[in-house]
């Protein structure tokens, strides 16, 4: 049996950071949200060969450190289904190291694949439930619509979705070390304002304006000297983003735009200025 998953970007509308744990995980709170900019994941079963994994981008690891690996692993030995061979080709249109939860989306794509193969009767809460040990993004990008997300990822909220709209990512050359970023919160102790329950308001009303104006994310407070994140923000709010903010801990920059005419001529001025520029729509 052969099935492709979409596995979509995810960005965060409001990101904040709470308290460390003595394990070194920190809560979060965060609204997340998913675009159309999407990696394909595609599952083949019956292949006899155990689990295998090839990717479209050479630099991406596919051996056991695989985050799509890892998932069908914790898949089997859960549900204590025999594996009789799963090949899993991921073709790779989401940057990595960017903060859109590339990696994490491929994971659940996964998840949500091998349960329709073998599990079919396995529910989709079990299914985040059981993710969260894979890391702190997958719950959200097994279930993916508009989310509030707290707690270390496992706490789910659903929300309504976000108005039509249109998004460009843009990433950066850099790459941030979401470690490290953390930890820069913990030394720094940024004082950031993140307005998450305005924003959850603001998306009850369906107000696009008033989600906007509440699109904020701490680890901006805590960026690198001389970040290209500002620069890129900067420019695509001159081009007529109504809403600009890196997702997750970084590098990669959305800009929102209310409608696709002037979504796309911005994305026709940012592609001759960088090298990594997506267009999508909201979900």
């Amino acid at each position: 049996m052969k099935i492709v998953e979409l596995a979509p970007a995810k960005i965060n509308l409001t990101l904040d950071v709470g308290t460390k744990h003595e394990d070194g995980y920190h809560d979060v709170t965060s609204v997340m949200t998913s675009t159309t900019l999407s990696d394909l994941v595609s599952l083949e079963s019956g292949t006899g060969t155990g689990i295998t994994v090839s990717c479209s981008d050479p630099t991406l690891a596919c051996d056991e450190t695989n985050l799509a690996y890892r998932a069908a692993a914790l898949f089997f030995s859960h549900t204590c289904v025999e594996c009789d061979g799963v090949h899993i080709h991921i073709e790779k249109n989401i940057p990595m190291q960017a903060g859109m939860g590339g990696g994490s989306s491929d994971a659940a794509a996964v998840l949500r694949g091998l349960r329709q193969i073998y599990a079919p009767n396995m529910t989709m809460r079990e299914l985040e439930r059981i993710s969260i040990r894979l890391g702190s993004d997958v719950p959200y990008c097994v279930a993916g619509c508009t989310t509030l997300v707290r707690g270390r990822g496992e706490q789910l909220q659903k929300l309504p979705s976000l108005p039509e709209c249109w998004f460009i990512h843009c990433k950066p050359e850099e790459s941030y070390s979401t470690a490290a970023m953390y930890h820069r919160i913990d030394d720094e102790q940024p004082e950031c304002v993140v307005d998450t329950e305005g924003m959850c308001k603001a998306l009850e009303k369906g107000d696009l304006e008033g989600i906007c104006a509440r699109i904020a994310n701490i680890f901006e407070c805590v960026l690198p000297e001389n970040s290209a994140v500002p620069p890129i923000c900067e420019r695509l709010a001159q081009l007529g983003a109504s809403g600009v903010c890196m997702s997750g801990s970084g590098s990669a920059v959305f800009g929102l735009f209310f409608n696709e005419e002037t979504a796309r001529s911005a994305f026709e001025v940012m592609v001759k200025e960088y090298r990594f520029v997506y267009l999508a729509k909201s979900v």
